[in-house]
């Protein structure tokens, strides 16, 4: 992993387990309506790996930090490459869209906004498209790890999207087609084009605001093995991931619709089929509130649902963006850092900790994950 608060996965996590932040001013400066004064807005930024890079450069910066650290943290091999597949989640272009429909549209006549929405549509395409072929390969050359290019995958979304890459790369080891996975995301809320959209959005916290979020910038890994093939390269084992699971909300952040929690409370009660163990040891919960007032009012609704159907809703409760911002489609693999860590140093407190991750986007997700007994 690689933050706002270490260059490395131990560090990152010891300063968020300590309640340390570390804070830049960005580049978009707005008018404190009660001083009349200009102020910068205030994220969570990489800044001696990041600075003077934007985009795909960002990314790459990025990942590579990221990924070296995974790579040297697992004690993964060159002659492992051969059995080990990568799976990438990206931020999605949602976010993009509502801000066109809400806004960009309208500074066009009415007549040339369906060909300019289709304009930016098919742009937007070539761009994913641009990064799907360069990303991988040019992550994987960098850090001279040459997995096959049958055994990459992307995945666009959110924070929730997560669990989709989750289950495909479970399927892929279940499946033997591969021994090992590396899954993990990379987002940049702190990156131009990203700021100024979710400013526009209203979703930023800012001096004119009392609630929203902070950006924030990170990309984490995570290594899922097949426990057999883990024990015969005599790997370091920290944790086992159990069931995961994801639903669907009817509308998204800015559909007008509110949410009842019921997406996430699916989502969390396919984690605990009938027959499955005990959920009395799950003393921690891993979530994603940012400060966003709908998304912890879905939380809340999610809450009473879990309580009445008996399901664990554990006091212990750690929040990913306090510490490193608004993460995207980092968050995920953000938490489940934060969780095996807290494995490793003994201050989990828990056999077993849930990980329950909230969107703007319509999807819901979330997974278990489990103690070395």
């Amino acid at each position: 992993m690689v933050s706002a608060l270490g260059s490395d996965v131990i560090s990152s996590c010891a300063a968020a387990r300590a309640g340390l932040t570390r804070w830049s001013e960005l580049d978009l400066v707005i008018s404190d309506e009660d001083t009349l004064e200009p102020v910068p807005l205030k994220g969570h930024e990489v800044t001696s790996l990041c600075w003077g890079f934007q985009g795909y450069a960002r990314w790459l910066r990025l990942a590579d930090a990221a990924l070296r650290d995974l790579l040297d943290y697992s004690g993964l091999e060159r002659d492992t490459a051969e059995g080990t597949g990568i799976h990438v989640q990206l931020p999605g272009d949602w976010m993009q869209e509502v801000h066109l429909q809400g806004s960009l549209i309208d500074q066009f006549p009415e007549k040339e906004r369906p060909q300019v929405h289709e304009d930016l549509v098919a742009e937007r395409a070539e761009w994913r498209a641009h990064v799907t072929r360069r990303l991988i390969p040019e992550l994987l050359s960098l850090s001279a790890f040459p997995i096959a290019p049958s055994h990459r995958a992307y995945t666009f979304g959110g924070a929730a999207t997560f669990t989709s890459a989750l289950l495909s790369a479970t399927a892929a080891i279940q499946s033997r087609a591969v021994d090992r996975c590396i899954v993990g995301g990379i987002d940049s809320w702190v990156d131009e084009e990203a700021l100024r959209c979710a400013f526009e959005l209203g979703l930023l916290r800012t001096p004119n605001r009392a609630v929203g979020r902070y950006p924030g910038e990170a990309a984490a890994f995570i290594l899922l093995e097949r426990a057999s093939a883990a024990r015969s390269r005599g790997a370091r084992i920290e944790g086992f991931l159990g069931q995961v699971a994801s639903h669907s909300e009817g509308g998204h952040r800015f559909s007008g619709k509110s949410s009842t929690g019921l997406a996430l409370f699916e989502a969390i009660s396919a984690c605990f089929p009938a027959g499955a163990p005990a959920q009395g040891d799950i003393g921690l919960s891993i979530v994603n509130l940012n400060g966003d007032e709908p998304r912890a009012r879905e939380y809340g609704h999610t809450l009473v649902r879990l309580q009445a159907s008996g399901l664990p809703t554990p006091d212990q409760r750690w929040y990913v963006p306090a510490s490193f911002g608004e993460l995207g489609a980092a968050t995920g693999a953000a938490a489940v850092c934060l969780g095996v860590r807290g494995f490793a140093r003994r201050y989990a407190r828990s056999a077993r900790i849930l990980v329950a991750l909230l969107d703007d986007e319509p999807s819901r997700g979330a997974f278990v994950l489990s103690d070395i007994p």
